[in-house]
């Protein structure tokens, strides 16, 4: 055996334990708003482990939620997060039903969501802002589904997301992002936080990615080269703001804020499809160095029950010190997302990211 096997060995023996406890969990702990993004790691783990199992803990999980249909009202995180689970689920079962419930919530966004003059979403009406969070939540969901329905101008949409996204939340100086943007008073959040950069990070290559499989690259080329370029121009910058353990800082500008789990489980996802990809504008010398370095420490941060550690817990902007003063723990939000990057790490090989 060699020393890619052993690697990969080690990726995926952390996803299975990853795996069967985040099966477990889903089905019996309180309802959190991130169980729709634990939802869908476990159908990328099915994928890559060659199981059937995290799928039918998927499955179970949804099933009340078929019966009753989406509740699109509440917490915009709760429902609008559904979306992507419910499509991946319908590409692997061919069930129409949870393609049913991604539409359900897709109208709602488009025909009902609040938004700001420009058309961004906003999450949290009466208060017009824009959190970077919502990009992930929204845009890749419309372009899967509008890929998946034939529907051109739902996958332009999805990229309209992620422009109006960048537009308002972009910090011109860094190339990262806000978490909040206050569109009436014209200001923003004081902090660059790293896990809503994530979020952005995450969603752009996963846009990007339906855009070409609808075969819309080359009809919205003006609307892919600015995602990409504010892709490439964020992770560029994030790379050189990794810590040597891996991770990243929840204040990812700050050497005084405190080393965090999430950020690097969605950094890692996002740097591994953007390499795959040969993004145009990246440093691929560094982004691959990065890559590897976060996957060795996300998998150093799943302990031996499987629990996925070293995560803040639920966060709204506030100045330094408040950020700072998150708790860390566990969250079925930061599970699914290091599922996801494990996975594709795993599908693609892409652990030795260098020769040895």
């Amino acid at each position: 055996m060699d020393s890619t096997e052993i690697k990969i060995d080690r990726l995926r023996a952390a996803l299975e334990r990853l795996t069967a406890n985040a099966s477990r969990e889903l089905l019996v702990k309180q309802p959190h708003w991130g169980d729709a993004i634990l939802c869908d790691g476990l159908i990328y783990a099915a994928r890559a482990l060659k199981s059937d199992a995290p799928v039918a803990a998927a499955e179970r999980w949804f099933e009340p939620k078929l019966a009753a249909g989406p509740r699109t009202n509440g917490w915009f995180w709760f429902w609008a997060a559904e979306a992507l689970p419910a499509l991946d689920l319908h590409l692997k079962t061919n069930d129409e039903r949870y393609l049913d419930y991604a539409r359900a919530i897709a109208g709602f966004m488009e025909n009902s969501a609040v938004r700001t003059p420009d058309g961004a979403f906003v999450p949290h009406p009466p208060a017009l802002e824009v959190w970077i969070d919502v990009c992930y939540f929204t845009a890749p969901a419309l372009a899967l589904l509008g890929r998946i329905s034939g529907d051109a101008a739902m996958v332009e949409r999805a990229a309209d997301q992620m422009i109006l996204h960048r537009d308002h939340l972009i910090d011109p100086n860094s190339g990262l992002f806000w978490h909040v943007v206050y569109v009436e008073r014209k200001s923003h959040s004081p902090c660059l936080w790293a896990r809503g950069n994530s979020w952005f990070s995450i969603a752009a290559p996963q846009v990007l990615a339906e855009i070409e499989a609808a075969g819309g690259t080359q009809q919205l080329a003006a609307k892919v080269n600015k995602i990409r370029e504010a892709l490439a121009g964020q992770l560029n910058n994030i790379v050189s703001l990794q810590d040597e353990s891996g991770l990243w800082r929840t204040v990812i500008d700050r050497d005084d804020s405190y080393l965090e789990a999430s950020s690097a489980a969605g950094f890692a996802l996002a740097l591994g499809r953007a390499i795959r990809t040969r993004l145009r504008g990246l440093d691929a010398a560094r982004a691959r160095e990065a890559y590897s370095r976060a996957l060795g420490a996300i998998c150093a941060k799943i302990d031996a029950h499987g629990a996925f550690t070293g995560v803040s817990q639920q966060t709204p902007p506030g100045d330094f010190a408040f950020y700072n003063s998150i708790e860390i723990g566990t969250a079925p939000f930061a599970t699914g997302v290091c599922m996801m990057a494990l996975s594709e790490a795993i599908e693609a090989g892409a652990w030795q990211t260098r020769k040895s």
